[in-house]
């Protein structure tokens, strides 16, 4: 089975497609994530969210035969209050472009813009709600350097009633939520390469950083952000 074939078909029973990403897809390499703590072997297996918090490092197999530049890495996660969220629409957890790779096949992070920094997932517990978040990371590759702005981000959640846009770029819960990784990649002419997804439960820290966010979220709404 070929990488399209095998991550597809993945990507299908996980219902990533089409939650997130369209059938017509046709992924070129594998995307492997690595954290300090814990030991992702499969796309869709659950994580502890606790391992999941520190930023990620990222690669993709097989090693290209010449290093790939202009890509795009999205981090989503489509099940904010329920599976699919139609909503509130995706939280954008990650944002980074103009990304390169090394001859291995590593992400050069360093080289790229981080549009939204690497937030954790922090998905409702699950004595409130027994259902783990997917969170979906995307490799995409641009015709060239892609700038993604403020407004840019807004337009993406004009379709989510529940989406409120702010008026800076403080990149709290209100500003991450209302995304969608289709649309934008759609926006900036860009070609998914690669796709992985993990599963995440709720905690009572994930409940605590959940609670956090929201309240930042309100204050912010009250003082005009």
């Amino acid at each position: 089975m070929s990488v399209t074939q095998g991550t597809k078909q993945i990507l299908a029973d996980g219902k990533v497609i089409p939650d997130v990403l369209p059938d017509d897809i046709n992924p070129s390499y594998d995307l492997s994530i690595s954290w300090p703590d814990t030991t992702f072997n499969t796309s869709g297996q659950e994580l502890g969210r606790e391992a999941t918090q520190p930023e990620p490092k990222l690669s993709i197999n097989p090693a290209p035969s010449s290093p790939l530049d202009n890509l795009v890495l999205i981090m989503t996660d489509p099940d904010l209050m329920m599976n699919n969220d139609t909503h509130f629409g995706q939280v954008r957890h990650w944002l980074v472009t103009n990304l390169s790779t090394s001859a291995n096949g590593a992400l050069l992070k360093s080289e790229g813009e981080d549009i939204s920094p690497y937030v954790g997932p922090a998905p409702l517990p699950n004595y409130l709600y027994e259902r783990p978040h997917r969170y979906v990371f995307i490799l995409a590759r641009a015709p060239g350097n892609v700038t993604v702005s403020a407004a840019d981000l807004r337009e993406l959640q004009k379709p989510y009633v529940a989406a409120v846009s702010g008026k800076q770029e403080i990149q709290d819960l209100k500003d991450r939520w209302g995304f969608n990784a289709q649309k934008l990649l759609e926006m900036k002419g860009c070609e998914v390469v690669a796709v992985t997804f993990v599963r995440v439960q709720g905690t009572l820290k994930s409940a605590a950083a959940n609670a956090a966010m929201m309240g930042q979220t309100a204050m912010n709404t009250v003082l005009g952000k």
